[in-house]
């Protein structure tokens, strides 16, 4: 099956959504699909691509809008121009990654009125704080209506999601991850202080601020190394609250790590922290939980579909009892290490297999009345069978501004 994954932010950009949706599709790729990417992100320089071409296996891209009205990885795309790809590739499905300000990802599930192409909208972000602007925005375009299959990346951004759509269905699609790649023999040793780590980008919906003068707090009664890891606008300040408290030697903000460094230290930590709130998936905390590390994190978030209270880690109502679960933690160190002996016993039940399934299920659902209205259809655009793509075009050849 072609499919077009078309998302506004991607490679060379570091994010949630960027790795996700480039580790689907090498994934898709593996099993047989033939996916692209479709997006407004620019191309990487030089330096960038020599690094990413040793990081990640190739997936084509198309980057659309050069040229075009910008503002950082946003530009403005007609449909005309999408369509032309779409029908360009001979592409049989479209999965759009939406997150609240998608104007790509939107366009790309408005195309889909159009067009009749089987199309997935998947929501990688939670729309609880801006609830009022997308049910807006969804009823001005009768997006309840539009002839997509809808999915959120976990029950609690898909209950998000279905508000906005005033009740339409809404799947959950997780994010895939390979548990065994984060499996790493313990390298705690007796005697160690407990070490606390966090992974996410320094802004402020994560709320690292929050965590660290939590941890701040803690640090007066209770011995602990601290690691919080990840970029961001918010690095600057974290640093110097961390110098201003003297606590250099006990809270350590390492900036962006790959992945084999940030295995490597939670197979030395302890307990993993997810303070955000608004948390649609918690990808980061999965990767924790598969290395065996006990996860706690605030409850209403994406990552209670893979952490039950108690069992592989303890999920918080309130900034008070987080700091009062770290705090109990600490000082019960036989807790973490039950819970961290069940999740290194126990792999969690999303993984990339699944995954995958789930997201062939989806494909097949959004074609689902396409095939019942005309079995031998004309293609997506009225040009033909489905696989021909656009006349005296072989859909396999690259347009014009595809590349890496």
């Amino acid at each position: 099956m072609r499919i077009a994954h078309v998302t506004d932010v991607y490679l060379p950009r570091l994010g949630g959504v960027e790795l996700q949706v480039h580790d689907l599709a090498s994934r898709q790729r593996s099993i047989g699909h033939e996916p692209i990417v479709v997006t407004t992100t620019p191309a990487p320089s030089l330096t960038e691509a020599d690094g990413l071409a040793r990081q990640f296996a190739h997936v084509p891209v198309v980057r659309l809008g050069d040229g075009a009205l910008a503002a950082g990885p946003y530009r403005g795309v007609s449909h005309r121009e999408l369509a032309h790809v779409l029908d360009g590739f001979g592409i049989d499905a479209v999965h759009v990654h939406l997150s609240t300000f998608s104007p790509l990802s939107w366009s790309a599930a408005r195309l889909s009125v159009r067009t009749g192409r089987p199309t997935v909208v998947s929501v990688h972000s939670m729309w609880n704080d801006v609830l009022p602007l997308v049910r807006g925005y969804a009823r001005w375009h009768g997006a309840r209506t539009w002839p997509v299959t809808w999915a959120a990346v976990s029950t609690a951004a898909a209950a998000a999601v279905q508000e906005a759509l005033d009740g339409a269905p809404v799947s959950v699609l997780p994010n895939g991850i390979d548990p065994d790649a984060w499996r790493r023999p313990s390298a705690r040793r007796s005697g160690d202080v407990p070490t606390l780590v966090s992974v996410s980008r320094m802004v402020r919906r994560k709320r690292p601020r929050a965590l660290l003068h939590t941890l701040l707090e803690l640090r007066a009664a209770r011995r602990f190394r601290a690691v919080l890891v990840g970029d961001g606008p918010l690095v600057p300040a974290l640093r110097r609250d961390v110098a201003a408290a003297g606590a250099g030697a006990d809270i350590t903000l390492t900036g962006a790590l790959d992945r084999p460094a940030i295995r490597d230290l939670l197979a030395g930590a302890d307990l993993y922290l997810a303070p955000a709130l608004r948390e649609s998936f918690g990808i980061a905390a999965l990767e924790a939980r598969s290395a065996g590390l006990p996860v706690l994190a605030r409850s209403g978030s994406g990552v209670g579909d893979f952490v039950a209270h108690g069992v592989e880690g303890w999920l918080a109502g309130s900034e008070d009892e987080f700091r009062a679960a770290i705090a109990g933690l600490l000082a019960d160190p036989a807790r973490l290490r039950a819970a961290a002996a069940h999740n290194r016993a126990v792999p969690p039940r999303i993984a990339w297999g699944s995954v995958l399934a789930a997201a062939d299920q989806l494909y097949d659902r959004a074609a689902a009345p396409r095939r019942a209205g005309s079995p031998q259809a004309q293609g997506p655009s009225g040009q033909g069978p489905r696989g021909q793509g656009p006349r005296g075009r072989d859909p396999r050849t690259p347009l014009a501004g595809a590349g890496r």
